[in-house]
């Protein structure tokens, strides 16, 4: 008998879906599912299914405390014709079983692209209004707004968390991969897996009364073009990485 949170990770077989799963092997009782097989489960139950398919979610959401929806088509170029079925049908298949189940919460992978449109010394708070410039950014505008829907008319909580550039923190002495660069032009908005990893687990743990959020992901980066406030102030989130001072330890 475990008294660990269930915790469904559609798109398991992700790289940050990967990444949360080994990080949480003794803190939740997860369960995966892809499109694809994973390379590793950890120990967890994989269940291979396709989330445009509502019959094949609908059960994976049975017994589950959280969904963490990850799964989707990541590509900010993606075509129309794979954004219907792995973007918005999916989401919304996943929301609506997750309704159906009595799910406790539902966390949206949202994205940085959600509100790309503004300039780069702009920085986004989450009141502004989205800004889309590519379809897949507009998925991401979507997928919050079916958030707010199942949150306020079903009483599903739902916290939407909008990536940054996702990169692996560097180690020690390594070779630092392009976007730690000190005139990247995605330095501003890095999101390490490190700091990723506790801004979903927060949410996960956020109270049950927190009906619904929108926070943006960024690692602590000494400017954010990203504001975290929000984050920081309601589920407690506070990243601990600095990808300038990653840049700048490279060019030494």
């Amino acid at each position: 008998m475990t008294n660990k949170r269930t915790v469904l990770i559609t798109g398991g077989a992700g790289r940050i879906g990967q990444f949360i799963t080994n990080q949480w092997q003794s803190q939740y009782a997860i369960t995966l599912t892809d499109i694809k097989e994973p390379a590793q489960t950890y120990g967890f139950p994989f269940v291979q299914a396709d989330l445009s398919d509502f019959s094949a979610v609908q059960p994976l959401c049975t017994n589950m405390d959280t969904v963490v929806h990850l799964g989707a088509d990541p590509r900010m170029e993606a075509p129309w014709e794979s954004l219907l079925p792995n973007n918005l049908i999916a989401t919304y298949n996943v929301f609506e079983a997750a309704r159906l189940a009595g799910c406790r919460r539902v966390i949206f992978a949202s994205s940085v692209n959600a509100v790309f449109g503004y300039p780069d010394d702009v920085q986004v708070h989450t009141n502004m209004p989205v800004y889309p410039i590519n379809l897949y950014g507009a998925t991401k505008c979507w997928g919050e707004a079916v958030a707010r829907y199942y949150a306020h008319t079903h009483g599903l909580s739902a916290i939407c968390l909008r990536f940054g550039a996702v990169s692996q923190r560097p180690a020690p002495q390594s070779n630092f991969n392009d976007r730690y660069r000190i005139d990247h032009p995605y330095l501003d908005i890095i999101l390490t897996l490190e700091d990723l990893t506790q801004l979903v687990a927060k949410s996960i743990e956020a109270p049950d009364d927190l009906s619904y959020g929108v926070y943006h992901g960024v690692s602590n980066n000494r400017w954010k073009r990203l504001d975290i406030d929000d984050a920081r102030a309601q589920i407690d989130y506070h990243p601990t990485d600095d990808a300038f001072a990653f840049a700048l330890s490279a060019a030494d």
